[in-house]
């Protein structure tokens, strides 16, 4: 947990991954929106060496089309949580950022019951940042995607 002397950040999600990085590593759910709740988003593991987090997310009925498939855009949900959550993991707690533009790439179409996603930062800054992400399931890359995200 971060200490008391540690300003605590307005936004939940900051507070969350702040919180996760200073506690014991065990994997945290992902509770702070309604739409994490029902992605069934879990953070899994931080990587200060790569700036990146990874999550795991099981989305339920909700988000599969007819054909069984994960909607795009729970898919690109998934990778926008990804990497604004890496974007928190290295601004103060006093900041948030916020995405100014994503661009994603599908790969292969999302059948499985659960995904790993990897979100990163591949330049830090003071105010802006770029990151990426990998979406996965059972070994294969289902999408990808970039963003800036903004400090604010």
């Amino acid at each position: 947990m971060m200490s008391s002397d540690t300003p605590q950040p307005d936004n939940p999600d900051h507070a969350l991954v702040l919180n996760f990085i200073a506690g014991s590593g065990e994997p945290v759910p992902l509770d702070t929106s309604p739409l994490l709740q029902a992605l069934n988003g879990v953070l899994l593991v931080h990587d200060p060496d790569t700036l990146s987090l990874t999550f795991e997310f099981a989305p339920g009925p909700l988000f599969r089309q007819g054909a069984g498939f994960v909607q795009g855009g729970a898919i690109a949900a998934m990778l926008d949580f990804a990497m604004a959550f890496a974007g928190m993991a290295v601004i103060p707690p006093d900041k948030s950022v916020t995405t100014t533009a994503m661009t994603s790439s599908f790969h292969a179409g999302a059948r499985a019951e659960r995904y790993i996603v990897i979100g990163r930062i591949d330049k830090p800054g003071r105010r802006f940042l770029f990151a990426s992400a990998t979406i996965e399931a059972e070994g294969r890359v289902i999408a990808q995607a970039t963003s800036g995200l903004l400090v604010i």
